[in-house]
């Protein structure tokens, strides 16, 4: 749970038969840019371009199908990429890391599609919410000049349009909804002598009066209801 930007990169104009070599570079010109952001302060790190299996993994893609013999029952596929050009970013502390790069599937060329939650990030105030967010929006974006085709959909709906005004909003109302979610859980379970509930969200300065406003809008009434 929490804000997070999806987004799908494609090689521009390459069928799937496109070479090792034009993949490579426009992976190569991607993180050329990425280094550029990191001159300027508004990341903290680029790795080296390669497929290790660490970040291989996560370029893993999921494919929902239905389980023969049995209607209506579905199960998940993980799709593999066979060959790929990647390397993670360090946005800044809280921030998952964005990984960037493409990667070739035994069907559809060569593409990456993932995601980057950023709400944590506020747990260091806005501006370094907001300085991590609209860098991995920027970076993405930023990949079309690279030969990349770009798919986003931002949860804290800056993009498009750049809305910081919406983003704010946004980034307020989840932390509310996770912090009384989370205060919830931690109640619950003390009763009930369970294993304490761990979550990002107690780090905030702002805590209680998250938990509050969480209350205050529902949210913790709904899960109380279904925790019995």
């Amino acid at each position: 749970m929490g804000l997070t930007i999806h987004y799908h990169l494609k090689l521009a104009g390459a069928d799937e038969h496109a070479d090792d070599r034009q993949a490579w570079r426009a992976a190569e010109e991607l993180r050329r840019l990425a280094f550029k952001f990191k001159r300027r302060g508004r990341i903290d790190a680029v790795s080296a371009l390669g497929f290790e299996p660490s970040v291989r993994r996560k370029a893993s893609e999921w494919r929902t199908r239905a389980v023969r013999g049995q209607p209506n029952a579905f199960t998940e596929v993980e799709i593999r990429p066979v060959a790929g050009h990647l390397f993670q970013v360090d946005v800044g502390l809280e921030c998952e890391p964005l990984l960037l790069g493409l990667c070739r599937y035994e069907r559809g060329g060569w593409r990456l599609r993932s995601f980057c939650k950023t709400q944590y990030a506020s747990l260091r105030g806005w501006e370094h919410f907001r300085r991590c967010h609209t860098a991995v929006i920027d970076l993405l974006t930023g990949a079309r000049q690279q030969g990349l085709t770009v798919r986003i959909s931002d949860e804290g709906e800056y993009w498009p349009g750049r809305r910081l005004e919406a983003l704010r909003r946004n980034v307020d109302e989840m932390n509310a909804v996770v912090a009384g979610a989370a205060g919830a859980l931690k109640d619950w379970g003390e009763e009930r002598g369970g294993p304490p509930v761990q979550s990002p969200i107690f780090a905030h300065p702002q805590f209680e009066r998250l938990e509050a406003e969480g209350v205050a809008r529902g949210h913790v009434s709904r899960l109380r209801r279904v925790l019995g």
